[in-house]
C-alpha cells in the first residue's frame, strides 16, 4: 500500500480531482519495478522470437502479405493480434479487483480522489505502458530483425500506422478488463470472459452473420488484419472496425466509471 505522502493536496470538488497524483502512483507500478523489463523480455522472446525462427528456417518468406505463405509483416501482426491480448488480460485482471479485495480502493478513495480519476488513471497508465512494451518496442525490434536477415525494413510511416491500429486493438482489451473489474468482485469473470471472446470470435462471427451480415466488422479480430495491410502499404478495405473498436473502448470506460461510482466501500 502506498504511503499517504505520495498523494499531494488536490481540489476535491473536481470530477477529475486527484487524477495526476493517482496517475503518478499507477506509473510507479511499472516504472519503479521490473514489470516493464520482464514484459519487454517475455514479448521479445514470444513474438519476435517466432519471427526470427520463421525467417531462419524458411528462406522463401518474402516481405508482404501476398501468397499462400504469410510474409514476415503479415506473420508479425497475426502473432501480435492473437498473442498480446492474452498479455493484456494477465496484466490488467487485478487492476480493480485486487484493489477492492484488499481494501486499497476504499483507502485511496478516502483521500480527495474522484472515482472517475481512479478508473481513468489506471486506463491511461496501463495503455501507455502496454502499448509501449507490447506494441512499439516489438515493432522496432521487428524492423531490426528484418534488416539483420537482409530483408527490406518496413517503412517507418507504414509500420507506425500498423502499430497504431494494433495499439487500438489492445486498448479495446484493456477497457474491457477495466469494465469487468468494475462489475465483478473476483478474477474469474475478469479473465474468463475476454478469453472466451478472443477464442470464439470466428464462431461468433459465423453464427451472427446469419442474422446480422455485418457483425464480423463489429469484432476486434479485424484490427490485426487492418494493421498488417497498413504496414504492408495496402489500402484499408474498411474503416468500420477502427470506429467500432474506438466506440467500444469509450463505452467500456464510461460503463466502468458508472459502475464504480455505485460501488459501496
Amino acid at each position: 500500500m502506498a504511503s499517504e505522502k505520495e498523494f499531494g493536496a488536490v481540489d476535491g470538488s473536481s470530477i477529475l480531482s486527484g487524477f495526476w497524483n493517482m496517475l503518478r502512483q499507477e506509473d510507479r507500478r511499472w516504472r519503479n519495478t521490473r514489470r516493464w523489463l520482464v514484459q519487454s523480455a517475455v514479448w521479445l522472446l514470444l513474438l519476435n522470437g517466432i519471427v526470427v525462427m520463421v525467417l531462419y528456417f524458411d528462406s522463401n518468406v518474402q516481405v508482404g502479405v501476398e501468397g499462400a505463405t504469410p510474409g514476415p509483416v503479415e506473420l508479425f501482426f497475426i502473432l501480435m493480434g492473437s498473442m498480446t491480448p492474452f498479455g493484456v488480460m494477465i496484466l490488467t485482471q487485478n487492476d480493480i479487483v485486487m484493489e477492492k479485495q484488499s481494501g486499497t480502493a476504499e483507502w485511496v478513495l478516502s483521500a480527495p480522489l474522484s472515482r472517475e480519476s481512479f478508473i481513468l488513471s489506471k486506463l491511461v497508465a496501463d495503455s501507455a505502458w502496454i502499448v509501449a512494451v507490447l506494441v512499439l518496442l516489438q515493432g522496432a525490434a521487428f524492423d531490426v530483425i528484418l534488416i539483420a536477415f537482409g530483408r527490406q525494413a518496413v517503412p517507418v510511416v507504414n509500420l507506425l500506422g500498423g502499430l497504431a491500429i494494433q495499439g487500438l486493438h489492445l486498448i479495446f482489451w484493456i477497457t474491457l478488463s477495466l469494465v469487468l473489474g468494475a462489475f465483478f468482485k473476483g478474477r474469474g469473470p475478469v479473465l474468463g470472459i475476454p478469453i472466451v471472446l478472443l477464442a470464439f470470435q470466428d464462431l461468433i462471427a459465423e453464427f451472427g452473420r446469419i442474422y446480422v451480415p455485418w457483425i464480423p466488422l463489429l469484432l476486434p479480430k479485424r484490427l490485426p488484419e487492418l494493421a498488417a495491410l497498413v504496414a504492408a502499404g495496402e489500402p484499408l478495405y474498411s474503416a468500420v472496425p477502427l470506429m467500432v473498436a474506438t466506440a467500444w473502448s469509450i463505452v467500456f470506460t464510461l460503463a466502468a466509471i458508472w459502475r464504480f461510482k455505485r460501488e459501496e466501500f
